[in-house]
């Protein structure tokens, strides 16, 4: 044992932990966090029981693997308080996996079987030719997600970037530090990293869903303006008319009926299976 835990004292990774409370409120990035995490959770979690015979594989699998992405976010905040940086990003990557999966499994019913049954991993590269091939997101668009990927992987797997943050050079020699040291500038970037993430799961959301306007408008415009704040950018391309937008959301929910009428309104339906008789000969 060491003389650190024979007297009792606290590990690295606790003193850590404290140094990181001290501070952390007071950054414009822990905020971020806080709210994109905050709507992640909603959309994560808007649905909490899926009776077996109303529930089709793609709202099933999207959302499990979205919510498994909420936990991942959860996950990278612990480590970073406790000074695992490296860690944290090796769960950023699996967080981009899992959210961006879960919007190519909403949208691809049959996709989603597979996914199920088979249980298997499906690599980034099918998600990213989807985006390409069926939602038809401009080359520009998936080489973003692609470079994003490529620097998450750097940090996943054991990289000289991904190792060498142990060690410090010293006049004469690299030293490799044996504890874990307080950096406030290093947690301050990492946890901007993991609000960014967070919100791309948001975003996964979004556009998992059948249409956005199915979306509360309160939830998409506190996205859309955390979006521009953190990038400090104005995005036109979110821009709304949150006015026409509530009353189409009011008009739509209160046509909405509940998923506990489906069966019999399949039943009922001329062009369901069940009525499609064929005609009896003359």
């Amino acid at each position: 044992m060491t003389e650190e835990h024979e007297l009792g004292e606290p590990s690295d990774d606790v003193v850590h932990l404290g140094h990181f409370l001290e501070v952390a409120q007071a950054w414009p990035e822990t905020d971020w966090y806080g709210r994109a995490m905050a709507m992640l959770h909603y959309g994560a979690f808007c649905i909490e029981r899926f009776p077996f015979e109303e529930t089709f594989e793609n709202d099933l699998a999207a959302t499990v693997a979205l919510a498994r992405s909420y936990r991942q976010l959860q996950a990278a905040w612990v480590v970073t308080t406790h000074g695992f940086l490296a860690e944290a990003r090796n769960l950023l990557r699996a967080v981009y996996e899992s959210a961006g999966l879960a919007r190519v499994l909403a949208k691809e019913p049959k996709l989603a079987e597979q996914w199920i049954r088979d249980g298997k991993w499906f690599p980034d590269v099918r998600v990213r030719q989807w985006l390409s091939d069926v939602r038809r997101d401009s080359p520009e668009e998936v080489d973003k997600y692609q470079h994003f990927y490529a620097e998450a992987s750097a940090w996943a797997h054991p990289t000289a970037e991904s190792c060498m943050g142990q060690i410090s050079v010293e006049e004469d020699h690299f030293y490799l530090n044996p504890t874990i040291t307080f950096d406030e500038q290093a947690c301050q970037e990492t946890v901007a990293l993991i609000a960014s993430t967070a919100l791309f799961a948001c975003f996964a959301f979004r556009n998992a869903v059948v249409d956005e306007r199915a979306i509360d408008p309160a939830w998409r415009r506190d996205m859309y303006d955390l979006a521009r704040e953190m990038s400090r950018e104005s995005m036109p391309h979110l821009d709304r008319d949150w006015e026409a937008e509530n009353a189409h959301y009011d008009a739509v929910m209160a046509n909405l009926r509940d998923r506990r009428y489906l069966n019999g309104q399949l039943r009922t339906h001329p062009r369901a299976y069940a009525n499609l008789k064929p005609q009896e000969p003359k």
